[in-house]
């Protein structure tokens, strides 16, 4: 067996939420195995959440349907924020390199641009 079906296998039997320490004392893996890095997938990706509130790793299964709303939501919202970054980002760049420089108007707050 693998060492990520070792661990869904143990995280199955232990039915609550562990920490990322026993985690690693237990496997003997470092702490950033357990995330994902880059194009590199986390170890527990496929099979279990994580959440600081609760302090560590559960199994999807194990999770009831409050804690899952709970963290799915808290997952899209932090996904929409980085998206609204994003745009942000893209808008000002390419003012920056067009030479026009927003302009809000002072009433209703909308962005207006001049050429």
């Amino acid at each position: 067996m693998s060492l990520a079906a070792d661990i869904e296998l143990w995280l199955l039997t232990r039915g609550d939420w562990v920490s990322a320490e026993e985690i690693c004392q237990r496997f003997s893996i470092r702490p950033r195995m357990l995330r994902a890095d880059g194009d590199r997938a986390g170890l527990l990706d496929q099979f279990a959440v994580s959440s600081t509130k609760e302090g560590g790793y559960k199994h999807i299964a194990l999770i009831s349907g409050d804690e899952f709303r709970r963290l799915d939501h808290r997952l899209r919202r932090h996904a929409i924020a980085e998206l609204r970054r994003s745009k942000l980002w893209r808008r000002a760049r390419r003012n920056c390199l067009t030479g026009r420089a927003p302009t809000v108007e002072r009433h209703t707050g909308q962005g207006l641009l001049f050429s």
